[in-house]
Order: C-alpha cells, then structure tokens, then sequence
C-alpha cells in the first residue's frame, strides 16, 4: 500500500478542499484562543463568566473539541475574550470568502 502525504493537516480528514481549510483555521483558532485563556491564567469557573458560556461548553473549548465549536463561534469567543491572533493572507482570504457564504446564505 502506497503511503499518502498531505501538506496541510486536516486534508486527510475532509474530502472538500474547502472544507479541510475551514477545520484547518477553526483548529488554530481553537488553539489560539486555548492559549490566551491559559495567558489570562483563568480558571474555568472564570472562563464562563467571561465568555458567558456553560461549563459544558468550556470543558469542551479547553479539551479541544472542534466539532462543538463553528468557526464564527470561535471568532466571537476570541473577541469576547479579547484574544488577538495574526491572520495570515491566506487565512484572511478563506475568512472573507466563508463570510460571503454566510452572508449569501450559500455556506455549506
């Protein structure tokens, strides 16, 4: 059986290129907003005050389980904790083009 490289990390997982973008992005995301809740040196109990989130919801954040969060789920969770992250051109283009899904209601 020949061995399958991917160049990016969720192309294994998602059949639509699209799609393992967008799970590319919400994972970092995920991750960046992980990291600012440890750089705040929150506890969970803090965390859902600030975030206004259960605690359910928390433990699901901070366990790292994607597929409880949307990616605007995530954008906003960063903007309520006040988490700043660099986007990269290609990230930012993936961004503008999911949001003018949205907006058009056409996103999968």
């Amino acid at each position: 059986m020949e061995t399958q490289w991917f160049d990016r990390g969720w192309g294994h997982l998602e059949d639509d290129g699209r799609q393992a973008r967008e799970m590319e992005l919400r994972s970092r995301l995920l991750m960046n907003l992980q990291q600012g809740i440890t750089d705040k040196g929150w506890n969970r109990d803090h965390a859902c005050r600030w975030l206004d989130l259960s605690a359910a919801r928390v433990d699901a954040l901070l366990a790292g389980k994607i597929g409880a969060f949307s990616l605007d789920d995530l954008v906003a969770l960063m903007e309520q904790a006040d988490i700043h992250w660099r986007v990269s051109q290609q990230d930012k283009a993936l961004l503008n083009h999911l949001i003018r899904e949205q907006r058009a209601g056409t996103g999968a």
